[in-house]
């Protein structure tokens, strides 16, 4: 019944994944093995026999180390994309089986490339929805034949079927040589990547290979911007808007900075300050100029004096390692959190957009995209409209900028040009798997101030979240370790060893550079990123 030697699959248990799609950068996620012989389940090629030897180990899971829970648990993560993989194959294959019959234009948004029929048997074998079904089937013959490389990584156990979904997804965009350049500009990155940050790398590698395709789409889609309000039960309802990317994010972040200024003794969360000034804001209850701000427009607090802290700012987004002792910031550092009135032109009504362009780019001598901070890669005409009417800071690197970049123990909050650095240079948190973007992260001493003397350097600062920045300080068996070179290792309890690498800013980085952080996609809630205590 099957073609595949029952000796050749039984040698395949315990062996490393085959070259063309093991990933060397994996050896350093785990501890390295006891000098057993044995490769540890998380780096063995998936299969069945795979599975069975899974099942016999985990029989009784309170006899596991920690380390061999996550090990198992990663390898049954990878038979399970192995599983899916072979199901896809053998759907695109049923799909060939039922060509397409109808001469009716499809009324589905995915091409149709088997009969209409087809994904009604299949959903009734699996107990799927039709809708369900046809997409299964529309993934499948389009991995098998668009993206091999994709099916390929897949069915390693490198990808999950959400990965494989958005890659696929992505794919419906361009044509079928697009789609195998997209293919192999992600595919190195992707099985290191969350979803996430994929769908983000997708999104740049879409307007790379088809910038003049994605100009078109967002000029169309732009025409489609809209405040719809509908019924959510229990005396709510939801007012949601679809808008231009800039005027989302310029948007969310005037909300952020009006939600901050009422400080750590306000019982609401950040969301729900978030939500009672927009409507505020609309019913013209709080002035929209203003919001009704304690700081005058030179950003000074009307409120506290000189020698007061702002307890929004001590713990808000500019915010360090706990604050020692004589080191309390400066008014304009906690007017510029609370109130907003930042620097670089951004002020009450006008919150800072940070976009991050490729100076080749902006003289117009290609279509490079540009990167919105807080939402993600955009087209380079939409770059370009948001450079005419903003207000530019250079950030260049030392020694071009003659900033300095180590101020020893003489300071402990970094000062503007060190902190602009460490952000621009981090973009996201470092924690590898983190979405949180460095503008609202702490700037976290590596090596902490007080304790064990760590200097105010780029060497010693990164930017974390708050989240990641209490998992440092206080999370008994994690360590933090900062390179020279910019990389930042955190190993957990079990010794399992994980590396972010500073923002890489080209267009088509190497593979083995994975960005730290990733870019939260368009449609996609972010996490609420100010829970309180700010």
């Amino acid at each position: 019944m099957f073609d595949t030697s029952l000796d050749e699959e039984v040698a395949s248990v315990g062996a490393p994944v085959g070259e063309d799609w093991f990933d060397p950068a994996w050896l350093d996620q785990a501890p390295a093995p006891e000098d057993t012989g044995q490769v540890p389940m998380a780096q063995c090629a998936p299969s069945g026999w795979l599975a069975l030897e899974l099942d016999h180990g985990t029989v009784d899971p309170e006899r596991l180390s920690d380390a061999e829970l996550i090990d198992t648990v990663v390898g049954f993560e990878r038979v399970a994309a192995w599983a899916g993989a072979r199901q896809a194959a053998l759907l695109a294959e049923f799909a060939r089986r039922r060509p397409d019959d109808s001469s009716q234009p499809t009324r589905s948004d995915v091409p149709s490339r088997c009969s209409e029929f087809a994904s009604d048997e299949i959903g009734l074998a699996l107990r799927l929805s039709r809708t369900t079904a046809s997409n299964r089937l529309v993934m499948a013959q389009v991995l098998v034949a668009d993206l091999p490389g994709t099916l390929a990584a897949w069915e390693a156990g490198q990808l999950d079927v959400l990965k494989v979904r958005a890659i696929t997804e992505a794919s419906y965009l361009l044509t079928s040589e697009q789609a195998t350049a997209l293919e192999a500009r992600v595919l190195p990155r992707a099985g290191q990547q969350t979803v996430a940050q994929l769908r983000a790398a997708l999104a740049r590698a879409v307007l790379v290979i088809d910038p003049d395709g994605a100009e078109a789409r967002y000029r169309e889609r732009r025409k489609d911007r809209r405040v719809v309000v509908s019924p959510d039960g229990e005396g709510m309802a939801s007012l949601w808007a679809l808008l231009s990317a800039p005027d989302a994010t310029a948007a969310y972040q005037r909300l952020c900075q009006l939600a901050r200024r009422f400080g750590a003794d306000d019982p609401r969360g950040m969301d729900a300050r978030r939500a009672d000034l927009l409507v505020d804001l609309l019913t013209g209850r709080r002035c929209a100029a203003t919001g009704d701000c304690p700081y005058d427009c030179d950003g000074h607090c009307q409120e506290a004096s000189a020698g007061d802290a702002c307890a929004d700012a001590e713990a808000g987004d500019g915010a360090t390692d706990a604050m020692p002792a004589g080191h309390d910031p400066a008014p304009s550092a906690w007017a510029e959190d609370c109130c907003g009135a930042t620097r670089g032109g951004a002020g009450p009504g006008k919150p800072l957009v940070s976009v991050i362009v490729p100076i080749t780019m902006l003289l117009g001598l290609d279509e490079q995209p540009a990167e919105l901070v807080g939402y993600g890669p955009i087209p380079a005409s939409l770059a370009r409209e948001i450079a005419a009417e903003g207000t530019w800071r250079r950030l260049l690197t030392d020694p071009v900028s003659g900033t300095l970049l180590d101020y020893g123990r003489t300071t402990y909050i970094p000062p503007l040009g060190l902190a602009d650095f460490i952000r621009a240079r981090d973009v996201y948190c470092r924690f590898p798997t983190c979405q949180q973007r460095a503008a609202t992260a702490d700037l976290d001493h590596t090596i902490p101030y007080e304790a064990r003397s760590g200097s105010t350097s780029e060497h010693n600062l990164h930017a974390g979240c708050r989240h990641h920045h209490r998992l440092k300080t206080h999370a008994a068996g994690w360590d933090v370790e900062q390179h020279p070179d910019g990389r930042v290792t955190s190993t957990t309890p079990t010794g399992h060893k994980y590396t972010s690498w500073p923002y890489d800013y080209r267009t088509d980085p190497e593979p083995q550079l994975i960005a730290g952080g990733g870019s939260v996609g368009a449609g996609h809630e972010p996490p609420d990123p100010d829970p309180p205590p700010f």
